[in-house]
């Protein structure tokens, strides 16, 4: 059945972002300080994406290995200065203990920032409308109209009926590729043997005895203790547990808030499907609720904390990848490689989930490793670009970029790369890189 329906509202700009996680908020704010006409368009009624539906958090390290150097700065930065000025979020410099506030985690966490989620829907809101960004909320994407490899318009489904953008540049901040794909562009999804990493639930508690977990916690005299994992292997055996996690993941967030990472859908299915995400949101609410009660039991400090919340969506950790005009990889990283476009500096550690395990490295070179423009560019049209864990990239780099500090610098990235398009009516993956390395702050 061929479906149509009547457009009953038509909108222009000069860039269209769609997507209005972190990915989506320092494409549209940096696009429009160029001074861009930006369209950011989003499915919730607030910004923010992982870090507010999600409940994830803190945001991972912006520093190097050793958590001595920041290197992620830009958008990233001036988000997190503005949120610590209003008690949003703790500053990444006083996060560099591997004490609470990196989830006690011995290694690759320096430099975290803890974050109360509804500071950041504030304080992005205001950032994108002092710098004139046009926010349409409740805007779900359905389809693009493509002709001689550009994007010319995108269609979204509201209550009001059906929408149409008409943009000259177009940003897929989706986190799925939604625009790519529907408009014909090749992606990647998966692995060869169709592995994908688990989703998770995440949940808030409060009334923590932070006293007596820290001790418990610094009494351990490894990592494993740390995370109390013979603990819940002993739970597992003797009374069950709800999924694969075999480690106790908090992280104490602004206001005696601590984020728990613990719940995870272990069988891999397909992310895009709402009727199997559906089942994975019913899944992961009973995990919480197992999983809240199993802390209270058994974890020192936790014995009187309190259920706040459980997240509004899943955490997609992967979904679909763009190809784009360059493909990272995880060898990149291993040798610390500095692109010629190089658009991102970083040096987070590969991260990638698995049913019972976590395959977890530790990036420690001295010297950190880039993001090339690139991998930001879908091959197949000529004025698209995407960030966020939709870059074109091999699951092992995956899964050290796919976090919000790197994913809103590569936001930025490609909305300075639009607006310099826009204007000298350059294709996207000939932008001259010199302009691009001239407007972004990269310690290089």
């Amino acid at each position: 059945m061929k479906f149509e329906t009547e457009i009953k509202k038509e909108y222009a700009c000069d860039v269209l972002v769609i997507g209005g996680g972190v990915a989506g908020f320092g494409a549209a704010l940096r696009a429009a300080r160029e001074g861009m006409h930006v369209i950011l368009a989003e499915e919730n009624g607030y910004l923010g994406g992982t870090a507010t539906a999600g409940l994830v958090a803190p945001f991972m390290t912006c520093y190097d290995a050793l958590g001595e150097k920041k290197l992620i700065g830009g958008v990233f930065l001036e988000l997190v200065e503005e949120l610590v000025r209003i008690g949003g979020a703790i500053d990444p410099a006083e996060c560099r203990k591997c004490d609470s506030f990196s989830g006690y985690k011995l290694q690759g966490h320096l430099g975290t920032t803890p974050i109360d989620k509804e500071s950041v829907k504030l304080v992005m809101e205001r950032m994108c409308q002092n710098a004139g960004v046009e926010l349409k909320y409740h805007y779900f994407f359905v389809g693009a109209e493509v002709e001689n490899r550009r994007i010319r318009a995108c269609t979204f489904a509201t209550k009001g009926g059906f929408y149409r953008i008409s943009a000259n540049a177009v940003l897929d901040c989706t986190g799925d590729a939604a625009v790519c794909c529907a408009a014909g562009g090749a992606c990647e999804f998966s692995d060869e043997n169709g592995n994908l990493q688990p989703v998770s639930t995440f949940f808030t508690i409060d009334n923590v005895d932070k006293a007596a977990l820290d001790a418990a916690v610094y009494a351990a005299s490894d990592a494993s203790g740390r995370a109390f994992m013979d603990l819940i292997a002993d739970v597992r055996k003797k009374e069950g547990f709800p999924c694969g996690t075999v480690k106790v993941r908090l992280y104490e967030q602004p206001n005696g808030i601590w984020s728990v990472n613990m719940c995870q859908i272990d069988k891999p299915f397909d992310v895009n499907d709402p009727d199997e995400i559906t089942r994975a949101e019913m899944e992961g609410r009973e995990q919480a609720h197992a999983i809240f009660a199993f802390l209270k039991a058994h974890v020192p400090g936790l014995g009187q904390a309190r259920l706040l919340a459980t997240s509004e969506r899943v955490g997609i950790r992967e979904s679909r990848r763009i190809v784009g005009e360059y493909r990272l990889t995880h060898d990149d990283l291993l040798s610390s490689k500095v692109f010629e476009d190089a658009v991102v500096v970083l040096a987070n550690s590969v991260d990638v989930h698995t049913a019972g395990a976590v395959d977890y490295k530790p990036f420690q070179n001295h010297t950190p490793y880039t993001i090339p423009y690139r991998a930001l560019v879908p091959r197949d049209f000529d004025n698209v670009w995407s960030a966020g864990k939709t870059i074109s990239a091999d699951r092992y780099a995956l899964g050290a970029v796919r976090v919000m500090p790197p994913a809103m610098a590569m936001g930025e990235a490609i909305g300075l790369a639009s607006a310099i398009a826009v204007k000298n009516d350059y294709v996207a993956k000939e932008v001259p890189y010199h302009l691009l390395r001239k407007g972004l702050d990269l310690p290089l």
